[in-house]
């Protein structure tokens, strides 16, 4: 029981210390402890993402936007062996987020005990947040919200509102900022056999080398910096949305490859 105790100590003192660190490397993400006990490693947080996400649709069933969401995540007795508890305290509507109470958010715990930290879990609810991750088929592991699931598959995608196969976002600010993204771990999610077929596995690699075997092929850009047409912001050349006022871009830039 000491071992146990111990164990879940220290993993609670590795998550601040990565936490701590988030809120440094960035500009869209802060997470704060929520109730911690003097001299304890604190079990519960609050996550704020500052993105543009869908919080609801109108009565013709467009989509309502928002840029400010928070997630409540609470590291409980079972943890690290189990999932946090996480709970999506601000308006959402996402295929895998209940809109309704409890607010609850679907986590697969293959992954977590694949090697996540709540830092990683923190990625992944960005870019829920952001449609760049989602599961709306009705098929296994089944939507954790039927209704917006019924939406995305018969509204939103058909229409080119989002599609992640196709690289539709609602939103593209970056996860982390430029410097700190050179210094984190790339994901790589390799199939693997599960209930219902193909399961995603999150595996960790280095961001320094690639795995053994792989090639990255480098590809050079040419042309005229591409600009938000609202705030005049430089943009990256595969930017959705302008980072800083959050508009959709309409054009890209002409590009030439070489190696």
């Amino acid at each position: 029981m000491a071992t146990e105790v111990s164990r879940r100590q220290i993993r609670l003192e590795k998550e601040r210390a990565r936490l701590a660190a988030l809120n440094d490397d960035s500009s869209y993400v802060r997470v704060v402890p929520v109730d911690p006990l003097p001299g304890q490693p604190p079990e519960k947080y609050r996550a704020t993402f500052s993105c543009r996400g869908i919080v609801g649709i109108d009565e013709h069933r467009n989509p309502i936007y928002g840029t400010h969401h928070e997630v409540i995540m609470y590291c409980h007795a079972d943890f690290p062996s189990d999932v946090p508890w996480l709970r999506w305290d601000t308006p959402i509507w996402h295929p895998n987020i209940d809109h309704k109470e409890p607010k609850n958010v679907c986590v697969n715990k293959h992954e977590w005990l694949g090697g996540m930290m709540l830092v990683d879990l923190c990625q992944q609810l960005f870019e829920m947040a952001q449609y760049k991750n989602y599961h709306a088929e009705h098929t296994w592991p089944y939507p954790l919200d039927v209704e917006a699931a019924l939406w995305v598959r018969e509204f939103a995608e058909p229409r080119g509102l989002v599609d992640k196969k196709r690289g539709i976002y609602v939103d593209n600010r970056p996860f982390y900022k430029p410097a700190a993204a050179e210094h984190v771990s790339k994901i790589h999610i390799p199939a693997q056999m599960g209930e219902g077929g193909l399961v995603p596995r999150i595996k960790i690699h280095s961001s320094k080398q690639p795995p053994a075997g792989e090639k990255r092929v480098v590809l050079h850009a040419s042309g005229q910096p591409l600009v938000c047409r609202e705030c005049s912001a430089e943009l990256r050349s595969d930017s959705q949305f302008c980072e800083q006022c959050g508009a959709r871009v309409e054009t890209r830039r002409r590009v030439r490859f070489g190696s």
